[in-house]
């Protein structure tokens, strides 16, 4: 009787430790399926990354040029601008993304969140003047006949002072 009691204990002990084995063997497995996905995932960045470094040069220049010059004017005439020098940069073989989303370039998605949050419209326009907002070292002179740009610089910026041609205290 003692030696089947032995045996039931050590059956007992083997299937905890089958159990056990089973276990990890499990959690190697999901593991294993997560690493693969992991992988693929690198690779699609890398990959991503390639393509980005091939245009670099272009997308910058493209950039640059669009926070430097087109400040000055309307959404339709800054498309035909950005339009142009798309073609310039084609002639001179220089390699960018036709396909480059200004905005999301030259801004975060924290960001647009952060101005959406603060009063600015989500439309290209806007979204535009904001980034040139925040990119240029001086003050720009902003005309803003609907206001909303003064609501997001006056939550934006809390130090900055508002005034009027017609205050007293101007002149």
């Amino acid at each position: 009787m003692q030696e089947y009691a032995q045996l039931i204990g050590q059956s007992e002990s083997i299937k905890t430790d089958l159990q056990s084995v089973e276990q990890k063997v499990d959690r190697s497995i999901k593991l294993l399926k997560s690493l693969t996905q992991e992988k693929t995932r690198w690779q699609e960045g890398s990959e991503g990354f390639t393509q980005q470094m091939e245009t670099f040069v272009g997308d910058v220049l493209l950039s640059a040029a669009f926070l430097a010059y087109s400040g000055y004017y309307d959404q339709h005439l800054r498309e035909l601008i950005f339009q142009r020098w798309m073609d310039q940069l084609q002639a001179a073989q220089i390699i960018f993304r036709p396909d480059l989303a200004k905005i999301e370039y030259l801004s975060t998605a924290d960001d647009r969140l952060m101005w959406a949050n603060n009063g600015i419209p989500k439309d290209d326009l806007c979204m535009e003047n904001v980034i040139m907002l925040h990119r240029f070292n001086r003050y720009p002179l902003i005309v803003d006949p609907s206001g909303q740009s003064m609501e997001y610089i006056m939550r934006q910026f809390p130090n900055v002072q508002k005034t009027s041609f017609l205050d007293n205290s101007f002149r």
